[in-house]
Parts: structure tokens; C-alpha cells; sequence
């Protein structure tokens, strides 16, 4: 055993001992044992991770090439598979916190609960505002979300095929106010957005128009930055070759770019699907009559400070709006990797 795995060794077992001594010493300790006392948890985790890597660096070193792979790949998906199932965990502890009542969630975290009732489902299901239930306000979302999502990825690519393709006067300019863009929080557009939609009569709107027609502008960045920077990877060979076979500018963007841009278009428009369908604060300036609530207003008004909150109604409403997007998320998977690893590399 080397100098280090030896050193390493003696502080994991002074770590575990000092972890033991204080799980061990009691409510009148004082001094160092009520140190001790209150961090036992911590100094026995710390201890019992030290000696299971010194002793795997101990095994690692007497292992054949193969042993020494095969140890490896043991621990790699080992430190994985606990990342993630502690990413993973909120949310199983959420659906599983739907079946609880409130008592019962703020004292356990544990995923089974121990007396399973259907009431925030139950409760889920009531009118609140007037004449708005969590199926009319899903109902409601869809409504700006997908064409928000249709409008957004059509005008980022528009807007990207002209940065990425075409040299024109000011184009350096234009495309340096473009990214500035990127450093502007949204906060400071509220106000003048407000008031100039509330001019344009689109606040309140049965259509959700201050939520709609903005994405046909391509107002998000991030969008046509990604899009350009993966058509950089496309050849322009390709674009040369649509020109000699008769295809025009729009032609050569539809049946060529488009099929090679397809799965950053899919990332896209992902990305604006989970973002329009969380977003709080533009439907809370923007849609004022109740029964056009979206699902995340619906969430915040099913939540009673009077009586106290039904955490159980709030968790089960907060699931049933969120299954769509974990749905489509799933469904698209595949491609939504293949374009966020695409456009890093350059072809």
C-alpha cells in the first residue's frame, strides 16, 4: 500500500470513529462530544466514502488489465445510476406525495404512502374562478402553446437560413444587435411590451395575441443562434447544387436545409414547448378573464390561503398539467439529442 492509500486510510477510519462517538454520545454532552453529537451523520458518510476509495484504489492496483475494466465500468454505472436516481427522485416522490394528505407529506419523504387516498384528485377536479377546471385550463395552454411553438421554429429558421446563408449590407451589425439581445432580461420588456400590446388591444384577448404573434417575429435568440450555428455544418455544395437543378431561395431552404436542420428544429421547438407551457408571468399580464386561464395560473388559483393549502389538490393538479410535456419530451427524445450534440460540432 502506498504512502497515500495509507495516510487516506488512517483519516477514513478517524472519520468513521469520530462519526461512531458521536451517533453514540448523548443529549448532555458537551464540549467536543456535542460537536460530535451534531455532526455525526456527516463525519460517518465522509469516513465510509474515504475507505471505499482507498479500497478500490487498493483492489484497482492489484488487478489484471481486464479486472481493471470491468471494476471501472462497475463503479462508472454504479456513480451514474445513483445520480440518477437522485435527479429522478422529486419527481417520483411527487407522484407518489399525490396519494398522501397533508400530514402525511410533510412527514415522510419516502415514495409509497402508507394510507394511498384519491382526494387531491378528487379536489383536483373542482371549478375555481368561476367556470375554469384543470381541463379547460390545459385546454387553454395548448391553445397559444402550439401555435406559439409552429411560429417560433418557422420564423428562427426564416431568420437563420438569412444570417447563415446570405451576405448582405450590415450584416455584421444586424447580427451583433441580435445576440445582444441574448444579455437583455425580460423583466425590462414587461412594461413597454404592456403598454404597447394594451394600445394594440391584444391584452385580455380571447386568441391570446400578446402571447402569439411576438413568435412570428423570431423574438427568441437562442433559437436562430443555435439554428445558424448548425447550418455552418451543412456544405454549401449542397445549396450550389439546388441552384443548377432549378430550385429557387425558398425551394432550396424547404427540400434541402429543412431535412438536414430537422433535428435542431425538433430541439427548438421542445424548448419552447416546456418553456411556453411553464411560463407564468406573461399569461398573469396578459390574460385577465379567469375562464381563459392557462394551466400554470390555474395551479397558483387553486391555491387557497385562507383555509390553508391543500397540498395534495396543488400536487395532483401540478402532475396532470406537466404529463403533456413529459409525454412529448419522451416521445422526442432521441432527436432533441441529436440536436443539441449536432450544432457543437462543425462539419
Amino acid at each position: 500500500m502506498s504512502v497515500a492509500s495509507l495516510v487516506f486510510l488512517i483519516v477514513g477510519v478517524l472519520l468513521v470513529g469520530c462519526g461512531i462517538a458521536g451517533s453514540a454520545a448523548g443529549a448532555d454532552a458537551t464540549g467536543l462530544m456535542a460537536a460530535l453529537s451534531q455532526n455525526h451523520n456527516l463525519y460517518l458518510a465522509l469516513g465510509i466514502f474515504v475507505l471505499v476509495v482507498v479500497a478500490y484504489r487498493v483492489v484497482y492496483n492489484r488487478s489484471t488489465t481486464r479486472q481493471r475494466h470491468v471494476l471501472s465500468s462497475t463503479v462508472r454505472y454504479v456513480i451514474l445510476i445513483a445520480v440518477g436516481i437522485l435527479m429522478v427522485y422529486p419527481l417520483l416522490w411527487m407522484v407518489g406525495a399525490t396519494f398522501k394528505d397533508n400530514v402525511e407529506i410533510f412527514t415522510s419523504i419516502g415514495l409509497i404512502p402508507s394510507k394511498p387516498t384519491l382526494e387531491g384528485y378528487r379536489t383536483a377536479m373542482n371549478n375555481y374562478g368561476g367556470d375554469i377546471n384543470i381541463w379547460s385550463a390545459m385546454l387553454n395552454t395548448y391553445k397559444y402553446v402550439l401555435p406559439r411553438v409552429v411560429f417560433t421554429v418557422i420564423s428562427s429558421t426564416i431568420t437563420a437560413y438569412g444570417f447563415g446563408r446570405f451576405n448582405f449590407r450590415g450584416k455584421k451589425l444586424l447580427f451583433a444587435v441580435l445576440l445582444s439581445t441574448l444579455f437583455l432580461p425580460q423583466v425590462v420588456l414587461n412594461i413597454p411590451q404592456y403598454l404597447m400590446y394594451t394600445k394594440f388591444g391584444w391584452v385580455d384577448s380571447p386568441y391570446y395575441l400578446s402571447l402569439i404573434v411576438p413568435s412570428l417575429f423570431a423574438q427568441e435568440t437562442y433559437f436562430v443562434y443555435m439554428l445558424i450555428q448548425f447550418m455552418r455544418g451543412i456544405p454549401r455544395d449542397l445549396d450550389e447544387a439546388a441552384k443548377i437543378d432549378g430550385c429557387n431561395i425558398m425551394q432550396t431552404l424547404a427540400l434541402v436545409l429543412v431535412p438536414m436542420l430537422w433535428p435542431a428544429m425538433v430541439s427548438a421547438a421542445l424548448f419552447q414547448f416546456m418553456w411556453s407551457s411553464n411560463d407564468f408571468m406573461g399569461p398573469l399580464l396578459y390574460v385577465k378573464t379567469p375562464s381563459n386561464y392557462p394551466a400554470t395560473l390555474f395551479v397558483r388559483l387553486s391555491m387557497d390561503g385562507d383555509s390553508g393549502f391543500n397540498w395534495t389538490r396543488v400536487l395532483a393538479i401540478s402532475l396532470i398539467s406537466i404529463i403533456p410535456s413529459l409525454v412529448v419530451f419522451f416521445l422526442a427524445q432521441s432527436q432533441f439529442m441529436d440536436g443539441i450534440t449536432a450544432g457543437a460540432v462543425k462539419g
